[in-house]
């Protein structure tokens, strides 16, 4: 079961949980290979470092690092500031932080980020706010090479006669 200390209002609360017939790792998983998302509600407050595998949508507040191999879906109630690190990453409410995902990052109609993000897929909604810099994943991408084009401009018929 769980012991909790009363506390005062604004005061954090202090629980520790016991698993009977536990081993030795306390640590929850959500199996990847699982169809199911775990869920965070909008009643949840969470500052510190959240792992986890598969699939996860947070939809309460949340200060600290993310790290995950899977999805995060971050719901339209959701607050976060944090480093996020996660294979995809998508968007419905509110980040402060920086975001790299191994395949794509989407900021849906009304979400806002305020971050770097850099991805492999960078989606972002008309309807979406986004400050911050993108940069793909694999490295800074190259510009292409537009000075033959100039230069075949330059010397064209057509420009010669405007003078």
């Amino acid at each position: 079961m769980f012991n909790r200390t009363p506390t005062k209002k604004n005061e954090t609360l202090d629980t520790t949980f016991s698993y009977p017939d536990a081993q030795k790792d306390h640590t929850a998983r959500i199996d990847a290979s699982s169809p199911r998302t775990a869920m965070i509600t909008d009643q949840v407050e969470i500052k510190g470092m959240l792992a986890f595998d598969g699939a996860l949508e947070f939809n309460g507040v949340f200060e600290g690092e993310i790290i995950s191999q899977g999805t995060l879906t971050i719901g339209s109630e959701a607050v976060i500031k944090a480093e996020i690190q996660a294979a995809k990453v998508i968007i419905r409410g509110k980040v402060q932080g920086n975001i790299t995902a191994t395949e794509s990052v989407e900021v849906c109609d009304n979400a806002e980020l305020f971050g770097d993000v850099q991805t492999a897929k960078f989606i972002v909604a008309e309807a979406a706010t986004f400050r911050g810099r993108s940069d793909p994943i694999e490295g800074k991408a190259s510009a292409p090479e537009f000075a033959p084009v100039f230069r075949r401009l330059a010397a064209s018929p057509s420009s010669s006669r405007s003078k």
